[in-house]
């Protein structure tokens, strides 16, 4: 089975080395399309045995599988011009929450699946949320399953939570690096500790804190309880934070699904003037 990733940007390269890393796509049966070809020529530097094609026409002629890797109005125009060369028994994945698999149906006459992936997958590891449109059989969903589980734990998410689970799950590492700079750049103003050495610990405390809970150690409350010593200095500092950051995280959720309304509506209105198009 050939697979094809359509767009080599950030999470577009995430997918080709999760795939290839995980053995789960050999790099023979992956081809490369970026609308930007010398950014598909460079990636055969790392990952010399897979193809690059020069036409989205070609891309759908010789792949089962098209990972469309891109921003949302951009998967629109993609799947419009794949449309007339695209065979029922294809398969055509979105990786953005705001294109839908019920959008996809409605453009292209295959199989359909959303996948948002996380840049933890980068290191084999972390959730791949999923959907499957309404042409997707059981083989077709257990394939895409057990793809993501060589290098993620698949996690299959309605419409009416996708986009708070991908608020965690994918833009959460985003979210998590701000705050731990945050702390960084604190610390170095308020001590005498210097940034390398505050990185430093940063990292490992990072790395020891997701073996804690991946090991399950603790959960993040039993965690946080064990650390906090009745009376002890973790205390005063944590107060400090309660009082700083609680409830700061609702305003993110606020913004980002304010966006993803803002996201739907133009995809909704995309489609529906690319249906009028066509009856015309």
């Amino acid at each position: 089975m050939n697979w094809g990733i359509i767009g080599t940007g950030n999470m577009g390269k995430v997918l080709l080395h999760s795939l290839t890393q995980s053995q789960a796509v050999e790099e023979k049966n992956l081809y490369l399309y970026n609308r930007t070809l010398m950014k598909a020529y460079e990636l055969l530097n790392q990952y010399p045995n897979v193809h690059v094609e020069r036409s989205l026409t070609s891309m759908a002629n010789k792949c089962d599988v098209l990972l469309l890797c891109a921003k949302p109005k951009e998967i629109l125009e993609i799947a419009k011009k794949l449309q007339p060369n695209i065979r029922k028994d294809q398969l055509i994945i979105s990786i953005t929450s705001s294109i839908s698999t019920d959008h996809l149906d409605q453009i292209l006459p295959c199989k359909t699946a959303r996948m948002i992936p996380s840049i933890t997958n980068q290191s084999l590891t972390g959730a791949t949320l999923l959907s499957f449109g309404q042409r997707t059989n059981a083989i077709d969903q257990q394939m895409i399953k057990q793809t993501c589980k060589l290098f993620s734990e698949p996690v299959e998410v309605k419409d009416e939570t996708v986009r708070a689970a991908s608020d965690l799950v994918s833009c959460g590492p985003a979210f998590l690096s701000y705050v731990l700079e945050d702390m960084i750049q604190s610390v170095e103003k308020e001590t005498l500790l210097k940034r390398e050495d505050a990185e430093k610990f940063i990292e490992t405390m990072v790395i020891g804190f997701g073996r804690l809970l991946e090991e399950r150690h603790f959960s993040l409350q039993t965690l946080r309880e064990k650390v906090m010593v009745k009376g002890g200095i973790t205390g005063v500092g944590m107060k400090a934070l309660e009082k700083e950051i609680h409830n700061s995280f609702n305003q993110v959720f606020i913004n980002t699904h304010e966006k993803f309304a803002t996201e739907q509506e133009m995809v909704e209105a995309l489609i529906h003037e690319a249906k009028m198009n066509f009856s015309g």
